[in-house]
């Protein structure tokens, strides 16, 4: 068998005779047509986005239109692994259950849930940049996961309602890193205040918001898995500081903590050319130690599209490939919103397992054989910013 047949206990089988092409959509208007349904079911996965019928229900219960969506893509089709989106790091005021504690006076009992600067809350407006919406909801605070009685509060009012919720098969949590790195990346400026000895340029105070991330993924997962379902989290962190980050979540330090539990990691906006060039390619180093420890992955490159003509996709599909192990799912799109997803013939192919672990030859060019195809991916031209990433994935020679 290839390096790719010990898979994780995971609740659903993992197709190797298929390309894992997954789909990531919302439709802020209108609930999925029949036809939309029908698309969603070609591919290996589906993800409904935050913005699914935002609009039609004025921001205020995102995760259960969500869930009402979900139940009729999964009767469709009932063998596709769906998930509902849910903030991690961040706290979405467009969640029914969570913007209560933001409305309460004065910051009100739960002030000390969220990170706080010298005005108030820490906050981003994302949400309302993506949608060019002015609605008060859109707005979202950053969760203190280093006060225990919010990370309680977390689990039990927002993760146990999705993990015994019958007609889904796991949770995607955006934002891992914000419930650590806010106090470095400090959005508008604004300094964390209420973080002791923990600042911009790091502290022991830290130490508090990395191990109560932990502690969090760790019970979230612990829950979901219990009533087979999985997390997904985004941006969990890496296993070397190559950003050189002072406030930074060893990758390792989640493995440890996650040990025996069921749940992926994500990857957004991960191109060819970010994957290999980028900092000598650490992004793919870190993919590479992922798979050798059996850690499942979404993989989401974003597609350039000039004047209505898709750039070919081949490049950004090869480099999943040379990375690809069990339970590792592609996300190709050129944004958030259903027709940002496109099938492509390219997604028809059946390589099977991989045969050995990707190859380099020179500093930017890589291949891997599977089964029955071989990968090959040159971005040389990328790395010395004359060009992009080309290509080829044939069938093999038998």
């Amino acid at each position: 068998m290839g390096l790719g047949s010990v898979a994780a206990a995971m609740p659903w089988a993992y197709d190797w005779d298929r390309f894992p092409a997954a789909w990531f959509g919302a439709n802020a208007t209108t609930w999925e047509s029949s036809a939309q349904i029908a698309e969603i079911g070609k591919y290996s996965m589906a993800i409904l986005g935050w913005q699914h019928l935002a609009d039609i229900d004025d921001w205020s219960a995102v995760v259960y239109t969500q869930l009402s969506q979900a139940a009729i893509i999964k009767e469709a089709h009932p063998s596709l692994p769906v998930f509902v989106y849910a903030g991690f790091g961040w706290a979405f005021g467009l969640n029914a259950g969570v913007e209560p504690l933001m409305l309460e006076p004065d910051g009100g009992a739960y002030s000390d849930f969220f990170l706080q600067s010298t005005d108030g809350p820490e906050y981003t407006r994302t949400n309302c940049q993506q949608m060019h919406s002015s609605n008060p909801r859109c707005v979202g605070w950053f969760w203190k996961f280093s006060n225990a009685s919010a990370r309680d509060w977390f689990v039990e009012k927002l993760v146990r309602p999705l993990a015994l919720a019958p007609m889904i098969d796991g949770v995607f949590f955006d934002a891992f890193n914000y419930a650590y790195d806010i106090p470095e990346v400090r959005p508008w400026g604004r300094p964390v205040v209420n973080v002791p000895n923990c600042t911009s340029e790091g502290g022991e105070g830290c130490e508090a918001l990395l191990a109560g991330t932990l502690d969090v993924a760790r019970r979230t997962a612990e829950l979901l898995n219990q009533h087979g379902k999985v997390p997904m989290f985004a941006n969990p962190g890496y296993f070397e500081n190559r950003n050189e980050r002072n406030i930074w979540l060893n990758e390792s330090r989640l493995v440890d903590a996650l040990l025996g539990l069921d749940y992926f990691t994500y990857y957004e906006n991960a191109r060819a050319e970010q994957l290999t060039t980028i900092l000598d390619g650490w992004w793919i180093d870190n993919m590479l130690r992922e798979g050798k420890a059996s850690l499942p992955a979404g993989v989401h490159p974003y597609y350039r599209e000039v004047n209505g003509t898709l750039e070919d996709v081949t490049p950004h599909v090869a480099a999943f490939m040379l990375v690809r192990e069990a339970y590792w799912y592609y996300f190709g799109s050129t944004g958030w919103f259903d027709n940002n997803f496109k099938w492509s013939e390219l997604y028809e192919m059946k390589c099977g397992e991989p045969l050995d672990s990707m190859e380099q030859q020179g500093q930017s060019i890589f291949s891997r054989r599977y089964l029955n195809c071989n990968v090959t991916l040159d971005c040389s031209q990328a790395s010395e910013g004359k060009g992009d990433c080309t290509a080829t994935i044939a069938q093999a020679l038998l």
